[in-house]
């Protein structure tokens, strides 16, 4: 895990409120620190080193081991990045936003997740957890970055520290001013599982059954049990034909579960018919004939459409659950909306236009054209992005392979960089790919950017 370099680590030295601060930070410093040089920072680094020393005071105040999590993920990148306060809580579930860092086309958003209770969440808990970002007067959930990430958990405080990684529009002309952290509901002890079967893999034989008060026909148990998930909470009892002719799928569920599909039940099966002799009868497609029965302990699925005569055109079935283990969802509503600061860039067009072909492993695939137009470049002092557009007159939208691009860097003393891929985002005919610098740059200092071997000039 990257940390500060030594010369930034000497000015946080500097600037820290207390000795007895700087003890507690080091103390909780795991592993050794990556000594790093950064070289042409320039007017920017006095700028940044400023704000990251409000940064520092506010995370101490937030509690310093939170504040070292944060800067070993940001590394080097962390001079750049600003402060970004503010908070919510509701259903004891309290959220605190701490830094951000808005670069290009990315924008990291630090925060810290904590159960007050010190009993409702745990290491298995989900979240429609969201971050959007406005530009130019409107909030949009963007595309591309690397999404949530848990950086630490304290179990004692039980407390999460967390970052989202939201890519967003064309900062250069609409730079994002605020970003939004939203939620509106918890899920502990989420329980997910999915089993996929194929004809040659599925149990055909004939198995007992019997027929209940309402006159449904169901398995017996136990005849044929098969894992579905890893904790068994909930898992097949027996599969196969019943006395009615007809497929039958019974599962056994712990009683203190709590189902989540959305018919409440805490299983679901899908199967998929196939004729190739005959496609319009047997459509490959989930059938939705099936039907539920409770049983005890569990439930019973019958499938009506497979038969031991139709059992030749099935293709697949897919058999998943999903429950919450730990008292079921917790719905309430957090939302924080904080301002940010995006870093200083550079962009240029290319004089002539420069088209570059879609490719997989060095080949062109599918027969046809899906050719990309560089429209711009984008640098900042931690990353490149180029812009992306499909060609006027051509049919297939643009699409590239970012990771069999090759580009680097000319800085005024001749210094030539490579920066490493990050990410990239094609929709809409249009799209984008991100490099990042191993170590931050001075932009004043890029003389050119040379794409698969084509050098642009930035002016």
């Amino acid at each position: 895990m990257k940390m500060f370099h030594r010369d930034y680590k000497r000015e946080m030295d500097a600037l820290e409120p207390s000795r007895a601060a700087l003890d507690r930070l080091e103390a909780l410093t795991k592993g050794e620190t990556q000594v790093k040089q950064v070289r042409r920072l320039g007017r920017r680094a006095v700028v940044t080193l400023g704000l990251c020393a409000v940064l520092m005071v506010s995370a101490l105040a937030a509690g310093p081991a939170v504040w070292q999590v944060i800067q070993d993920h940001l590394g080097n990148r962390a001079p750049y990045a600003s402060q970004a306060l503010g908070s919510c809580e509701d259903q004891g579930i309290r959220i605190e936003v701490q830094a951000a860092l808005a670069d290009t086309r990315v924008t990291r958003l630090y925060f810290t997740l904590q159960d007050l209770t010190g009993t409702t969440l745990d290491e298995d808990t989900v979240s429609d957890l969201i971050l959007s970002q406005e530009t130019d007067g409107q909030f949009d959930w963007g595309n591309g970055g690397k999404g949530l990430e848990v950086l630490d958990y304290d179990p004692e405080q039980h407390l999460a520290t967390l970052v989202y990684s939201r890519g967003t529009a064309d900062l250069a002309d609409a730079p994002p001013t605020q970003v939004c952290l939203e939620a509106s509901y918890f899920i502990p002890g989420h329980r997910q599982a999915r089993l996929a079967l194929d004809r040659e893999e599925l149990p055909t034989e004939d198995l007992e059954s019997t027929v209940t008060d309402t006159g449904a026909t169901v398995l017996l148990p136990d005849q044929n049990p098969m894992a579905l998930d890893n904790d068994g909470a909930v898992s097949i009892s027996s599969m196969g034909f019943a006395s009615d002719g007809c497929y039958h799928v019974r599962f056994v569920q712990e009683e203190d579960i709590v189902p989540l599909m959305d018919d409440g039940h805490p299983c679901y099966v899908e199967y998929y018919l196939y004729d190739p002799e005959d496609p319009d009868r047997w459509p490959q497609q989930g059938m939705g004939d099936v039907l539920c029965t409770a049983v005890e302990g569990g439930r019973d699925y019958c499938l009506p459409g497979l038969t031991p005569d139709t059992l030749k055109y099935l293709d697949l079935m897919h058999l998943s659950t999903e429950y919450s283990a730990a008292g079921g969802k917790i719905e309430g509503s957090w939302e924080i909306t904080v301002p940010v600061e995006v870093l200083d860039l550079r962009t240029a067009t290319p004089a002539e236009p420069l088209m570059l072909p879609y490719t997989i492993g060095g080949e062109m695939p599918f027969g046809r054209t899906w050719d990309a137009q560089l429209d711009q470049i984008t640098v900042s002092p931690l990353s490149v992005c180029t812009n992306f557009s499909t060609p006027e007159g051509q049919e297939s939208p643009c699409q590239l392979t970012g990771t069999e691009l090759s580009l680097s860097v000319t800085l005024a003393d001749g210094t030539t960089l490579t920066p490493a891929y990050y990410d990239e985002v094609w929709s809409q005919r249009a799209g984008w790919v991100m490099w990042e610098f191993e170590e931050p740059i001075d932009p004043d200092q890029v003389v050119s950017v040379t794409l698969n071997g084509e050098t642009l000039p930035i002016d």
